[in-house]
């Protein structure tokens, strides 16, 4: 039988893991249930998985994408918000950037559980899908809002509000400078969690 004609190439990815036993999960389930038109050869060592992938170039480039993607469908089905989500795996999940110490203020007011934030993972009391339901909320909102010409602090407040209480942020605007809670450039006149704190009442009374 002729060889297949084309141009054979061998690509190296590297995978860190949480911990040894996962790694040797995802082993056997790539074993089990991934099917690639390329050679894989995997190798365990010092927390990380080393994948090499050779055969003809565009096979190893769609094995490569196929390997990317079940690696993160993979963890991610595994993540539990108890144990810290990354930010890259929110990401992933509702397809856009969600600023976390936002998504951990929304959370305690919508939830009431803890959640707090360590560098890039957020920490929370609550199930994966009820975080990423409120992520999308927030990556929605932040999405109308931050082209806005208006200082970071005062996005965060506006994000929160729309996805907290369900309210336009121009709504949100509107009363804060009738209640004289920013200045004539959009400076917050105290932290803009604490706003958010007064900005329930304020709304009440709207």
């Amino acid at each position: 039988m002729p060889k297949p004609s084309g141009v054979y190439v061998e690509k190296t990815y590297t995978y860190p893991c949480p911990n040894t036993s996962i790694c040797l999960e995802i082993l056997q389930k790539i074993d089990e249930e991934l099917s690639l038109e390329a050679d894989l050869y995997a190798e365990f060592k010092l927390n990380k998985l080393v994948f090499k992938l050779m055969g003809l170039e565009p096979n190893v480039q769609s094995a490569l994408v196929k390997l990317r993607e079940f690696l993160t469908l993979y963890v991610s089905s595994k993540a539990s918000p108890r144990r810290g989500i990354e930010a890259n795996v929110i990401a992933k999940h509702v397809k856009r950037t969600v600023p976390l110490d936002v998504l951990a203020v929304v959370i305690r007011r919508i939830l009431g559980v803890s959640a707090e934030v360590k560098g890039s993972t957020i920490y929370s009391d609550t199930d994966l899908e009820t975080l990423l339901n409120i992520a999308r909320k927030v990556a929605e909102s932040y999405q109308r809002i931050e082209l806005m010409s208006i200082p970071s602090s005062l996005k965060k407040l506006l994000v929160s509000a729309e996805a907290i209480y369900n309210v336009d942020h121009r709504e949100v605007l509107e009363i804060l400078r009738n209640a004289q809670l920013i200045d004539e450039d959009n400076e917050l006149k105290a932290p803009w969690i604490q706003v958010l704190t007064e900005l329930e009442g304020l709304l009440e009374l709207s």
